[in-house]
């Protein structure tokens, strides 16, 4: 048998989207609950799509795959997967919800070499919370610091790495099905125009403060699994 430290999360959520042979409807229906609302049950037409929106609502998690059990009756591979999976350590201390999206600014804040260097010491999180948000965010995404050169790098970078899975990080960027449809009709056989729209439409999103866009970027990577790009993207901006 298969130590479960061997089996890594996104391995847990492949051998679902790969595996299952439910009706995803009926997924839908159990799992009803975990989703939430009507809006998002009518948004979900496959395996992969149910399992983003769980993601999305906090309901399945590298320390939380009670769902993928709820989904594993027909899968003796997941089963067997599950049985010997092991959250990861480090994730079980991790930081969440607010604190984890000060954190996340304060290190962009950082690496992107925008605010003044400290000259004490390490600030409480309340002050934290007050140099970035909103100003430390706002400042950010200045012309100063995203320049038009920076901002060619980020798009070619995230055009070629970001693959044909474009969808997941326009969702993790709250980005509406709709919007994305449209995007595929205008360019039905072209990937890469279709990625490049779609952070054009992430940058101009009114629901959002546009200075706010790289942030908004760097924490739609990392939902939806591309930590390589989000890494990519602030060494184009720390240099």
């Amino acid at each position: 048998m298969v130590e479960g430290k061997h089996w890594s999360y996104d391995i847990l959520k492949q051998i679902a989207i790969e595996g299952c042979t439910e009706d995803v409807e009926d997924l839908k229906q159990t799992l009803a609950d975990e989703i939430g609302s009507q809006r998002r049950l009518d948004c979900i037409r496959t395996i992969e799509d149910l399992i983003d929106c769980l993601e999305r609502a906090d309901e399945l998690s590298e320390d939380n795959v009670e769902p993928l059990r709820r989904m594993s009756g027909n899968m003796p591979q997941l089963i067997e997967a599950l049985s010997n999976y092991t959250p990861p350590e480090n994730f079980r201390g991790r930081p969440v919800n607010v604190y984890q999206e000060l954190r996340l600014a304060e290190e962009l804040r950082q690496q992107l070499r925008i605010a003044p260097a400290s000259q004490g010491a390490q600030p409480s999180v309340s002050a934290l919370a007050a140099a970035v948000l909103p100003s430390g965010i706002q400042n950010y995404a200045t012309p100063a610091a995203f320049t038009d050169s920076k901002r060619t790098a980020v798009f070619k970078k995230i055009s070629q790495e970001l693959g044909r899975y474009w969808r997941r990080l326009g969702r993790s960027a709250g980005i509406g099905e709709g919007q994305m449809d449209t995007i595929e009709e205008r360019y039905p056989h072209d990937l890469k125009s279709q990625i490049l729209r779609l952070l054009q439409v992430i940058e101009e999103d009114d629901c959002h403060d546009p200075k706010h866009f790289l942030l908004r970027l760097c924490r739609a990577l990392g939902d939806c699994g591309r930590n390589d790009l989000r890494k990519n993207v602030e060494q184009i901006m720390s240099h």
